[in-house]
């Protein structure tokens, strides 16, 4: 039987964290369980997550929670099991580390014709409040620049129909895979509806985050920059090309790389960006602690 809504959960390790995101899963109404289920996959975990997640059988009564297993592969690979299993018409990801903060049905039933639901997410460290990020409304005109310019968007932002997805999470990517995977999926943004009053998740920040690891994700920043460049050549302005040659020398710097003095002089570009890569280039390790997200 088809659901209204699939929340995908990958989980690798996550013992310390896990109980706390199925804890907020109580968000959900007892109407919404009927109409929604959840999706966890363990991507091979060592630890008692899955111990954990199996002891709160019966906690979410009317929520279908299914739980798969399988070998540790890494997140993308764990969110395209959970997209090939879901029977959801609208899909929702949350990390295994996150908490849900709303009921996301009741503004899928008011909006059932849009293509996805853009909302804000809090970031919390230590339990302290860390900023938020906050929805752009995105059509046509404006897609490539916004994402040549950014990562606007952290997983859990998004609700959106499965019919408008054209590409999976590509398994190469295993950082950053979220921002390759917005910009090889245009259409989930052709009717899109923004609520930047609305919370749908928190984010903790914290030592095991994937974002931890600046090395690595300047690696796969500059990747998936050099990969869009790649491949959408022809249909990029001199704005968008710049921009992508910005992303991908603030990935060098990242990993402790130096960058081509002609880096300085790509214009036109966002200005925004370029303020970000000279911050980059100056201050070096001290902003990538700040930078919690980072894109």
């Amino acid at each position: 039987m088809n659901k209204t809504l699939s929340i995908i959960i990958p989980v690798f390790n996550s013992e310390k964290t896990i109980g706390r995101t199925l804890e907020s899963l109580k968000s959900l109404s007892a109407k919404s369980r009927q109409s929604a289920e959840v999706i966890i996959i363990d991507d091979g975990s060592t630890d008692r997550s899955v111990e954990i997640v199996m002891s709160w059988e019966g906690e979410l009564p009317l929520l279908q929670v299914v739980l798969v297993r399988q070998k540790n592969m890494g997140t993308s690979v764990a969110r395209n099991t959970g997209l090939m299993r879901a029977r959801g018409e609208w899909i929702f990801f949350l990390d295994a580390d996150d908490e849900l903060a709303f009921d996301p049905v009741p503004f899928i039933e008011q909006h059932a014709d849009a293509s996805c639901l853009a909302f804000s997410v809090r970031f919390c460290k230590n339990m302290r409040r860390r900023g938020m990020l906050r929805p752009v409304l995105l059509g046509h005109r404006n897609f490539v620049d916004v994402f040549t310019a950014r990562n606007a968007f952290q997983p859990s932002n998004l609700i959106f129909r499965r019919e408008f997805l054209d590409s999976l999470f590509d398994p190469s990517f295993l950082y950053l895979e979220d921002w390759l995977f917005w910009i090889q999926n245009p259409r989930v943004f052709e009717k899109m509806k923004i609520f930047p009053d609305v919370t749908s998740a928190i984010v903790h920040s914290h030592g095991a985050n994937k974002t931890a690891d600046r090395k690595r994700h300047g690696r796969f920043r500059r990747l998936v920059a050099e990969k869009v460049l790649s491949d959408f050549d022809m249909r990029l302005s001199s704005k968008q090309k710049n921009n992508l040659l910005i992303q991908s020398r603030i990935g060098m710097v990242q990993e402790g790389l130096k960058v081509p003095a002609g880096t300085f002089f790509l214009f036109p570009c966002s200005l925004l960006l370029y303020m970000k890569l000279l911050a980059y280039v100056l201050f070096g390790k001290s902003l990538a602690r700040l930078d919690f997200y980072g894109s």
